[in-house]
């Protein structure tokens, strides 16, 4: 009998761990940029955009949603602050970290985010995805469409539950990932040259 207790208490301690509830989580967005992007666009003959502007176009401005594993639980995630200058934040760090200079004159970057969306999957602990989608566009500083292009990336991590930092970091993986895919491009290095007036 004694054997028996010993060999259910582990199971009982596991299963009394696990999450029985999921509440709605509110994350503010702070871009910090990644030491590894530096120089990851390579050799820029022109590096000069006068500002970067970033809009939302989603219908949907929720921002992913929470999940219970084994349970009918499910809460939703929003965005503390405004994605769109998360966004810009973020595509200006990485251009400058990547040599661009931000100073006028010289074209726009305008960029719209498409699909910004994390799940949380809940049991002891959480695996965590994002999903950011941009469309860029160059625009001459009299206003004439130089590049137009996409970028998508996704970032994901496992962890405690509902954890701010964890939420952070993962969505500021996805969107590097995506602007590096945005402007990593012949085609946006070529725009950045051919974009004057």
């Amino acid at each position: 009998m004694k054997t028996r207790l010993i060999g259910i208490l582990p199971v009982l301690a596991l299963v009394s761990c696990a999450v029985s509830k999921v509440e709605p989580l509110s994350v503010p967005l702070a871009y910090k940029a990644d030491a590894k992007d530096f120089g990851r666009l390579g050799s820029l003959s022109c590096n000069v955009i006068s500002q970067v502007q970033a809009s939302d176009a989603r219908t949907d401005k929720t921002l992913g949603i929470r999940t219970h594993e084994s349970k009918p639980l499910r809460a939703d995630v929003m965005a503390a602050n405004d994605p769109a200058s998360w966004v810009r934040e973020g595509v200006q760090g990485l251009l400058t970290q990547n040599g661009v200079t931000l100073q006028g004159p010289g074209p726009v970057l305008m960029v719209s985010l498409d699909v910004l969306r994390t799940t949380e999957s809940i049991w002891h602990r959480s695996s965590y995805e994002a999903h950011v989608a941009l469309i860029g566009e160059l625009m001459s500083p009299s206003g004439r469409p130089c590049w137009r292009g996409t970028g998508e990336g996704s970032g994901d991590d496992y962890g405690y539950s509902g954890r701010i930092p964890t939420y952070q970091e993962m969505l500021n993986a996805a969107l590097d990932a995506a602007t590096l895919q945005m402007t990593h491009t012949q085609a946006f290095k070529d725009g950045l040259c051919q974009c004057v007036d």
